[in-house]
């Protein structure tokens, strides 16, 4: 038990520490002079920004389960550069274009005085995408040896770098464009990919050439394993912007954004903290199921227990009332909202541990699978909601989430036991 929690907690910490980002870039351009104006401008592009990096997710997950000879390695290179060049490709059109005023003004509805300055900021960070395919092809050399403390400190000379740019940057006045927030957030990922690539690369130096029939020979043989964790990552981006677009169609869509906001912040850090339990699963099931089985099981329980502290007033008014400001109605709604998040994130770490599982066996359609048919639910879930409870307000969101996740987790049951059973009658 001991091994997977100096594994794991590493990994949660530098997921929390990588969260303050944008709380740092945030924190530069609000000082501007118009601070609407250069924060609208950056959270536009970043959005646009990280929604075509969701290809490059995947990465960090195919290098964890095939990543153990040079071949396999090399392999997974030429896949990662092949997705790099056409996110980059797609990026620089709609960057360098006119194709991009269609889609900042007809699909995020940027005003015109706003268009050019989100596109400039756009342009500088379309270098992310070099950087994030590299980073993730590293970090999971470092995963599968189990040098996960290089992740936490990576993470923590990125935000230390950040911080210090920050605090420069805002002592010389250089906060009045949306560009400079884009710089601080490369200056970061560059600054933890040099960290990452230091250690990655000695770790690569000591791999085998192959690793005989597990060696992956050709990039396009790990496109079955692939294009699943991609094609779900793209449906669960769908999901947001689905939830924001029913809480503007709630009676009082002021009091349902800003409470799922704070709600959503809070819930984030439970979430960021859990997102690399699959990583468990890969790396331990094998020859630790019962300790797997049981940190996963404490962190089932104690996850919901603190978000259910939160939303009483002797533990969590410190955090949502002196902290956060929360007053009246606000406050009131978060509470009710962090009560229902509570099953989500009970179910959360279950969710993990099949795309674990999936990962670990190869077959990552049930991934696919199951989060198209979450999302789907969540969707007519939300449908019905604003159409017959629209009073709900904030609540409609918190519903559907804690809904669609034993949805999602009651899909993976059928789909693994259907699974089990098709490799008995096999080998039977």
């Amino acid at each position: 038990m001991n091994k997977i929690i100096s594994f794991y907690v590493p990994l949660g910490i530098s997921s929390l520490i990588a969260a303050l980002t944008h709380v740092i870039v945030n924190a530069v351009l609000a000082r501007s002079e118009h601070p609407s104006f250069t924060l609208s401008s950056y959270a536009v592009a970043v959005s646009l920004c990280l929604l075509l990096e969701t290809p490059l997710t995947a990465v960090r997950q195919m290098t964890t389960k095939f990543g153990y000879d040079l071949q396999s390695v090399r392999s997974i290179g030429i896949l990662c550069a092949c997705v790099a060049a056409a996110v980059l490709v797609i990026g620089w059109s709609i960057g360098l274009t006119p194709a991009g005023n269609l889609v900042f003004h007809y699909v995020f509805g940027v005003s015109p005085a706003l268009i050019e300055p989100t596109k400039s900021v756009f342009q500088v960070l379309t270098l992310l995408y070099i950087l994030v395919a590299v980073r993730n092809i590293y970090q999971g050399l470092i995963i599968n040896k189990h040098r996960t403390a290089w992740m936490t400190f990576s993470s923590s000379i990125r935000i230390i770098a950040m911080l210090v740019a920050a605090w420069f940057l805002i002592r010389a006045g250089w906060t009045n464009d949306g560009r400079i927030g884009a710089a601080i957030f490369i200056a970061g990922i560059f600054i933890e990919l040099v960290v990452t690539f230091l250690e990655g690369r000695v770790l690569k130096r000591k791999l085998p050439p192959d690793n005989g029939e597990q060696t992956i020979h050709r990039a396009s043989h790990l496109l079955p394993f692939y294009l699943p964790l991609l094609y779900s990552a793209l449906v669960l981006v769908v999901l947001n912007p689905s939830i924001q677009a029913a809480l503007n169609n709630t009676t009082d869509p002021l009091l349902a954004v800003a409470s799922f906001s704070v709600a959503l912040q809070i819930l984030n850090l439970f979430v960021w903290f859990c997102s690399s339990l699959h990583q468990i699963v890969i790396q331990f099931y094998t020859s630790k199921r019962r300790e797997v089985l049981i940190f996963l099981s404490v962190l089932s329980a104690l996850s919901p227990l603190l978000l259910l502290l939160l939303s009483f007033e002797f533990a969590g008014d410190p955090i949502l009332r002196n902290v956060l400001g929360l007053e009246g109605e606000l406050l009131v709604e978060t509470r009710g909202l962090l009560r229902i998040l509570s099953i989500y994130v009970a179910f959360y770490p279950w969710v993990e541990y099949f795309i674990g599982q999936s990962i670990l066996i190869g077959n990552t359609k049930p991934i696919f699978i199951g989060r198209l048919f979450s999302v789907s639910f969540a969707i007519l879930a939300l449908i019905l909601c604003i159409s017959f409870f629209p009073g709900l307000d904030g609540q409609v969101a918190g519903i559907v989430m804690a809904v669609s996740s034993p949805v999602e987790l009651g899909i993976y049951l059928w789909l693994y036991r259907k699974i089990s059973l098709n490799t008995m009658n096999v080998s039977s």
